[in-house]
C-alpha cells in the first residue's frame, strides 16, 4: 500500500471529533432562600402555578452567573403592579442592567424599557430612552406573559410573550462588571409575580461593539464631588469647593457622565398638591425635598478673552457656573414638562471666557429616573479666522 493510499484509508476510519456539548439550562428554584432580595420574597401560588412574589426592588439568584446566554421566565402583573422585569449582568442587587415592562403603558412605546440601575433600585430610564431603550408591547394584567432575553456581547434582544422577532434590541448594554441575574419590581412597590425561571449560559460570539464617538467639542475631562442634600444646596452661589471630596470620572461612550455609576441616587419625585398638580414654584427652587446634588468641574483654557457657546444636557436639573458666577439654571424632572427625559440637544449658554484658565462647574440635581449631564463647547472663534480672511481676499 502506498503512503498516499494509507493516508486516505486512515482518514476514512478515523472517528470524527465529538460535537461540542449542548448548553445546559438551569432551572431556578422558587424558594426564597435561593435568592438575595432587597425586599421580602414569598413563594406563592398565582394564576394556577407556583411563583415567587416580590413587592418591590430586586432579587438575584444565589450563585447564578451569566455574561452571555438566554434568560427565560413568565411574569404576571396584578391589578396594582407598576413595573416588572429582569435584572442581568448584575454586580450587586443595586448595580445591574434591567429590562422591564410597564403594564399601565401597554400598547405604547413606554410599555418596554431598558436601562441601568446603578447605585439604586431605580432605572436611569430618563437618560436611556427612545431607540434601543423603548418598545411597544401588549402587557395584559392577571395573565402569565413569557419573557426571553438573549445576551451576546454588547447586544441584548428581548422577546415578549409570543413574539418571534425581537420586541426590543439594545445595541449597547451599559458596562456593569457583573454577571448576576434575577427579577426586578421597581423602587415604588405594588408587587409582581415570576414563574418558570431558567437560564442557559453560552459563550459570546464575535459581535462587534458599535463604534461610538461623542460629538465634536464634547467635554470629557470631569471631576465630581460628593453628593449633598437639598437643604444644603444654594443654587445662586457655589460652596467652598475645597471642602468637597472630588473624584475623577469617565464619560460614557455617548459622551455624557452617568453620575449613577459613581453616586447613590435618590428615588423620589416632584412635589404635588392634593389634586396631583406639580408645585412648579417648589420645583423651580432647585431644592426639591429628597433630591441630591453633585457638583462637576472642569477647566477651559483660552488664549484670549472670548465668548463661546456651551451646549449642555442634564437629568433632572442643572446650574451652570463659570468662574464662580451662575449663568444658567434649568429644571426638567418628570411631571414638570412631560416625562423628564434627558434631551441631548436644545439647551445652551454663552460663556464669557477670559484669557487663561476658566473653571466651569455644573450643579447636577437628581430626583429620580437617572442622574447624568454632558457639555459640548463650540470651537474658538480663531478657528474661523482663516476662512474669513480667504473670503475677504476674493
Amino acid at each position: 500500500m502506498t503512503p498516499r493510499a494509507a493516508a486516505i484509508l486512515f482518514a476514512c476510519v478515523t472517528p470524527a471529533a465529538p460535537a461540542a456539548p449542548a448548553a445546559q439550562s438551569t432551572n431556578v428554584p422558587l424558594a426564597p432562600e435561593a435568592w438575595d432580595a432587597t425586599d421580602s420574597l414569598r413563594a406563592v401560588s398565582y394564576l394556577g402555578r407556583p411563583a415567587i412574589y416580590i413587592n418591590r426592588g430586586v432579587a438575584l439568584v444565589h450563585g447564578a452567573a451569566m455574561d452571555n446566554g438566554t434568560l427565560e421566565l413568565d411574569v404576571a402583573a396584578s391589578d396594582t403592579t407598576n413595573f416588572l422585569g429582569v435584572a442581568f449582568r448584575a454586580a450587586t442587587p443595586r448595580f445591574s442592567n434591567v429590562v422591564f415592562l410597564r403594564p399601565g403603558a401597554s400598547g405604547t412605546e413606554e410599555a418596554v424599557q431598558y436601562g441601568p440601575a446603578f447605585n439604586s433600585l431605580g432605572v436611569a430610564w430618563q437618560v436611556y430612552h427612545g431607540d434601543g431603550a423603548n418598545a411597544v408591547a401588549e402587557i395584559e394584567r392577571n395573565r402569565w406573559v413569557h419573557v426571553r432575553i438573549e445576551l451576546n456581547g454588547p447586544v441584548a434582544r428581548l422577546y415578549v410573550d409570543t413574539a418571534t422577532a425581537p420586541t426590543l434590541v439594545v445595541p449597547r448594554v451599559v458596562a456593569s462588571a457583573g454577571s448576576g441575574l434575577g427579577v426586578w419590581a421597581g423602587a415604588f412597590g405594588r408587587g409582581a409575580y415570576f414563574s418558570n425561571i431558567r437560564y442557559t449560559a453560552a459563550p459570546g460570539t464575535a459581535v462587534e461593539r458599535p463604534a461610538l464617538s461623542p460629538p465634536a467639542g464634547t467635554m470629557l475631562d470631569w471631576e465630581i464631588s460628593n453628593a449633598i442634600e437639598a437643604p444644603d444646596f444654594t443654587p445662586a452661589s457655589l460652596p467652598d469647593l475645597g471642602r468637597l471630596t472630588w473624584q475623577r470620572v469617565e464619560a460614557e461612550p455617548e459622551g455624557f457622565v452617568l453620575i449613577n455609576r459613581y453616586r447613590e441616587a435618590p428615588v423620589g419625585g416632584v412635589p404635588r398638591d392634593s389634586t396631583g398638580a406639580v408645585l412648579t414654584d417648589s420645583v423651580m427652587t432647585g431644592r426639591i425635598e429628597g433630591s441630591r446634588i453633585v457638583y462637576a468641574r472642569t477647566t477651559i483654557t483660552t488664549a484670549h478673552d472670548e465668548t463661546r457657546r456651551l451646549q449642555y444636557a442634564y437629568s433632572n436639573g442643572v446650574v451652570v457656573y463659570l468662574n464662580g458666577r451662575p449663568l444658567a439654571f434649568a429644571m426638567n424632572p418628570g411631571g414638570l414638562r412631560g416625562l423628564g427625559v434627558m434631551s441631548r440637544i436644545g439647551d445652551a449658554v454663552y460663556l464669557p471666557l477670559r484669557r487663561g484658565r476658566n473653571q466651569l462647574v455644573f450643579a447636577v440635581i437628581q430626583c429620580t429616573g437617572g442622574w447624568a449631564f454632558s457639555a459640548r463647547l463650540d470651537p474658538a472663534a480663531a478657528a474661523a479666522a482663516p476662512l474669513q480672511a480667504r473670503r475677504q481676499s476674493h
